[in-house]
């Protein structure tokens, strides 16, 4: 199938007709492009490549592959798809965002399922198709003027929910109404249609993908999909070397009264991995979700696209210790800074199943031998030849 965004970036990328498929192919030489990393830190004028951290986790999977949500599945007379962000909502309980379908309603989709050493499975006594169990409509929001990527549940009983066109972040209440916006830096706003080299701002549609809270909700991290165009101004290096995108970290503050909101409190530089498979079908490699853990660091989803190949998704550890804050940097093209460090843990290319658009994820329940659970969800792109999966992994830690 193809991919929704080649559809949206086709001047920006130039894909080729024809549809692609969904397929796993696995990653190798890292040390190649360890190297590589090296050249290309070099050129942008970086500081040495820190050495990659050492985190105390292991990934594996949860039984044997994903819950599938069967196609057609509808909630409160909505479709259940476009799931691109996920948050935990209590026992047995989830909220999913989803991106958008046209001109139908933007909206929270509720996951009722249960978590156990053999992997998601629905209720007892229920099917996959009433897994999804409620859905609360985002007002005044569809799927033309909301292309929501990110979510997160905060202590409140609100969500803060991203889309990455304009991009905008705001906080909704549990009714789904829209309660305030957070302050965006000028430097991510869309320039024109972000299609063409522009001086600032997102390339088309490839804004804040990703949304964490900290589990105490003081902090919230979200960052662009791919590099500003300030940051890469050259595509193909953007596209085939390791580009920089910014993790912007807000911080809770209380105004008069009861009001809480959240305010810049810094921006940290992160390198995504390049694309390796070249060719003129479209492509695109980005940081589609992060997760703060409770004892520090975040995780990071990245996930690759290319037409007529397929996906490839991969979860890292990151270490933002010793890293540079670029928020008074204007481009990190050519000027001297520190990405924080980031480790491979887990490559879904050796899970035993073809991933889908992986785009979600957060921290599911302990389970009984003390080991916690990460949830992931796919984005089908409410496209015929796509899954909406969700993933059970087990999150162990050595301490």
């Amino acid at each position: 199938p193809a991919h929704p965004k080649s559809q949206e970036s086709t001047r920006q990328l130039s894909p080729s007709p024809g549809a692609g498929g969904l397929g796993r192919t696995g990653r190798g030489g890292r040390g190649v492009r360890a190297l590589l990393l090296l050249v290309f830190l070099a050129a942008l004028g970086c500081a040495t490549a820190p050495a990659p951290s050492s985190p105390s986790y292991t990934i594996s999977l949860l039984g044997t592959g994903p819950l599938i949500i069967p196609k057609g599945t509808m909630v409160d007379g909505l479709t259940v798809g476009g799931l691109s962000a996920i948050a935990a909502a209590g026992q047995d309980r989830y909220s999913a965002l989803v991106d958008n379908e046209k001109g139908t309603p933007a909206r929270i989709v509720s996951l009722c399922l249960r978590i156990t050493p053999d992997g998601p499975a629905p209720l007892p006594g229920e099917t996959a198709g009433q897994v999804p169990c409620a859905a609360v409509r985002l007002a005044g929001l569809d799927g033309d003027t909301f292309d929501g990527e990110g979510l997160a549940a905060t202590p409140e009983g609100t969500f803060l929910v991203s889309s990455e066109k304009e991009p905008f972040l705001r906080e909704v209440s549990k009714e789904g109404v829209t309660l305030r916006f957070l302050p965006v830096p000028p430097r991510f706003a869309l320039v024109g249609t972000g299609d063409a080299p522009a001086a600032t701002g997102i390339r088309r549609n490839e804004g804040f993908e990703s949304l964490s809270l900290s589990p105490d909700g003081r902090t919230v991290w979200t960052a662009n999909e791919t590099a500003l165009w300030q940051d890469a101004p050259d595509q193909e290096a953007a596209l085939y070397g390791r580009h920089p995108v910014r993790l912007l970290r807000y911080e809770r503050q209380v105004r008069r009264g009861p009001t809480l909101t959240y305010v810049p409190s810094g921006e940290l530089g992160y390198l995504l991995d390049p694309i390796e498979r070249r060719g003129t079908a479209f492509k695109v490699r980005g940081l589609v979700d992060l997760l703060t853990l409770p004892e520090g660091g975040l995780l990071a989803l990245e996930r690759e696209y290319v037409e007529g190949v397929g996906s490839e998704v991969q979860i890292f550890f990151v270490d933002t210790t010793g890293a540079t804050d670029v928020s008074d940097l204007d481009s990190l093209a050519g000027t001297g800074w520190t990405p924080v460090r980031k480790t491979l843990l887990f490559d879904f290319g050796g899970a035993g199943f073809v991933p889908d658009n992986l785009e979600g994820m957060t921290l599911g329940p302990v389970l009984p031998d003390g080991d916690r659970t990460l949830i992931v969800v796919s984005d089908d792109n409410f496209d015929a030849k796509q899954e909406t999966q969700i993933v059970a992994l087990r999150l162990r830690s050595a301490h």
